[in-house]
């Protein structure tokens, strides 16, 4: 009997083994069926057969399949069918299945919407509102629904509703309300539920000022949250994120003078010795704003030389007026002469170490480059290459500088053994080689043409976009003028282009209109046109630059200068000749001209700022 009922359960238990693999097989069945289904029916509605896409989705709810993404595709259906009986029906069943659930009560008013039945409609949006209770879970769900159907005004009225339900408390539903009115264009609704946002949150600050960058967007704007700003802070005087704010507005509008009023403020009230303000100079400093760096760099230094920020900020000083200098071009000798005597004076106060060899450097830069005192310029790099307790790389990058220097005086040899140092030493590094492409330009300024088409040929694949796209450029520059046998031209020209880098301009022009006489119709010829607006750069002559810069992406626009001709003259009308409309132009017929240009980002970035486009501040 024992061995029976062993032989009996085992018997039942493979049967029953067979049952369940047999359900699953059925149930994995079905499962795909159904996965067909769905597929046929999303392809139905994309080709617009909305009939045949609901007569699948009715037979997929028939067997039980109520997932949320069937019901809207479904009731999608129905709509584009105008079968609005069939849509109230569906709806009505959700409504029964979740009663809990706004989402079908906002969707019952929608189909009375589409049907037009407006009144009825607006009756079953008023009983959602009014049934709210102070659930904020509630609310989202009940906004969220309003919004799915477009319904902007009932969504803020929903959150409005229930804020007064919790004691009209102003902290709820902040960023959501601000959202909503953004979408709306109400400006001032916006602006003040992000302040309150902030006031109930501080650590939501960034996030705001990124909310603001993408919804503000004009001066209209702006002006707008700077009295909303200043309201808030006669409202609420003790809250420094009102007036984190309202710096962060003045920076955004590039007004440095009242955000240095705010800044200077906040730094005082908090004892805070300059640290916010050194912040702020470094923000214009990053903008290219030098007059204000200069200035909220001189209030710190005012604080008085034994702040923990005196050293940052005269530092800073020298600086932004060694880059006023550099990017603006704007300038007199006398000018020069000032800020040589103001490093001078500054390394006598501080000495020369390794915290000052930035100084050093910009010192023997301005020498060199724009006093022409190049032997004053070499001692005070050969004085940071041999100072110890120097970073190897900031050494490295000296020596290139020195390399230059030697270039400048037509002692190449000296150049090329710095250039090969630095070379050896950061091999694969992008430092390394920006040293052999000052190596491979050295040997083509001197007319070594196959050797510097060798070393620019590795350089093709450099790490830096930069270095790459330049060693591609000399390189075909190069080649494309040495086909023949005759390489006299090309000798010629890259003698110009070493002139022109040793700033003997009378020289390089008088070799460019040599070529010019000898071989009138060279390849050369939009090379040339090209230097010479370099050179009108040079001697501040704008007007002739633009010009023949002009002429060159007219003549040769399908050539390797095409896109470099037509992003510099965009460049000049922009910031030098005040042709903003012109450079605007341009800038868009670049990018449509040659989208994969190396230029193509700074293209954009420019044109979009021209175009009024709110563009966040450098931070």
């Amino acid at each position: 009997m024992i061995i029976n009922k062993q032989r009996g359960f085992v018997y039942f238990r493979a049967n029953m083994y067979k049952y369940i693999i047999f359900i699953f097989c059925l149930m994995a069945l079905s499962a795909g069926a159904q996965q067909q289904d769905e597929q046929l029916a999303a392809q139905y509605m994309s080709s617009n057969e909305f009939d045949k896409a609901a007569e699948l989705y009715e037979r997929l709810f028939s067997k039980g399949n109520k997932s949320t993404y069937l019901y809207d595709n479904l009731l999608t259906c129905y709509f584009k069918l105008n079968h609005f009986d069939d849509a109230e029906k569906l709806v009505k069943k959700q409504q029964r299945r979740f009663e809990q659930s706004a989402y079908y009560a906002v969707d019952l008013g929608y189909v009375y919407e589409k049907s037009n039945q407006p009144e009825k409609a607006k009756k079953v949006y008023d009983n959602v509102i009014n049934k709210l209770t102070p659930s904020y879970d509630a609310a989202v769900e009940t906004a969220n629904a309003f919004r799915k159907r477009n319904k902007g005004d009932l969504a803020i009225a929903t959150y409005l509703k229930v804020r007064k339900l919790n004691s009209n408390n102003i902290n709820l539903f902040c960023v959501e309300l601000a959202q909503l009115y953004a979408d709306k264009h109400e400006t001032s609704l916006m602006l003040n539920e992000y302040l309150n946002a902030i006031m109930q949150n501080p650590s939501m600050l960034e996030d705001v000022q990124g909310y603001l960058q993408l919804y503000l967007d004009n001066d209209a704007d702006f002006d707008l949250l700077k009295q909303t700003l200043q309201k808030k802070l006669k409202d609420y005087p003790a809250s420094e994120l009102y007036s984190e704010m309202l710096i962060w507005l003045y920076v955004q509008r590039k007004d440095f003078d009242n955000a240095l009023v705010q800044t200077r403020a906040m730094d005082k009230r908090n004892k805070e010795q300059g640290r916010r303000l050194i912040g702020l100079a470094d923000l214009a400093m990053a903008n290219q704003r030098y007059d204000a760096a200069t200035k909220t760099y001189n209030e710190v230094v005012l604080l008085g030389s034994e702040k923990p920020y005196y050293l940052q900020a005269k530092l800073g000083i020298l600086k932004a007026r060694n880059e006023k200098i550099f990017y603006s071009g704007q300038y007199q000798n006398t000018d020069l002469v000032a800020l040589e005597q103001a490093y001078h004076q500054f390394l006598a106060e501080f000495g020369r170490y390794s915290f000052t060899a930035s100084s050093i450097k910009e010192l023997a830069q301005l020498q060199a480059y724009y006093l022409f005192k190049y032997d004053s310029a070499i001692v005070n790099y050969n004085e940071l290459i041999a100072m110890p307790r120097l970073d190897n790389r900031f050494k490295s990058e000296c020596k290139l500088e020195l390399g230059d220097i030697y270039v400048l005086k037509g002692e190449v040899w000296d150049a090329m053994l710095l250039y090969g140092q630095v070379d050896k030493e950061f091999l694969e590094d992008p430092l390394g080689q920006e040293a052999k492409f000052r190596n491979a330009k050295l040997s083509y300024y001197l007319g070594e043409f196959d050797w510097a088409r060798a070393q620019l040929d590795v350089l093709k694949t450099a790490t830096t976009q930069l270095i790459a796209n330049n060693a591609i450029e000399l390189s075909l520059q190069i080649q494309d003028n040495t086909i023949d046998s005759n390489d006299e031209p090309m000798r010629w020209f890259a003698r110009a282009d070493l002139f022109y880098f040793q700033n003997r301009l009378a020289d390089a022009l008088v070799v460019l209109d040599s070529i010019n006489l000898v071989y009138p119709k060279h390849e050369l010829a939009d090379d040339v046109v090209f230097k010479r607006a370099e050179i009108a750069i040079k001697q501040k002559n704008y007007t002739l630059a633009a010009k023949l810069f002009e002429q060159v992406y007219n003549e040769h626009g399908s050539g390797i200068l095409g896109d470099n001709a037509l992003y510099t003259l965009a460049q000049l009308n922009e910031s030098k000749l005040n042709n903003l409309d012109q450079a605007r132009k341009q800038y868009e017929l670049f990018i449509e001209k040659y989208p994969g240009s190396f230029f193509l980002n700074d293209v954009r970035k420019s044109y979009r700022a021209l175009r009024g486009d709110v563009i966040p501040v450098e931070q």
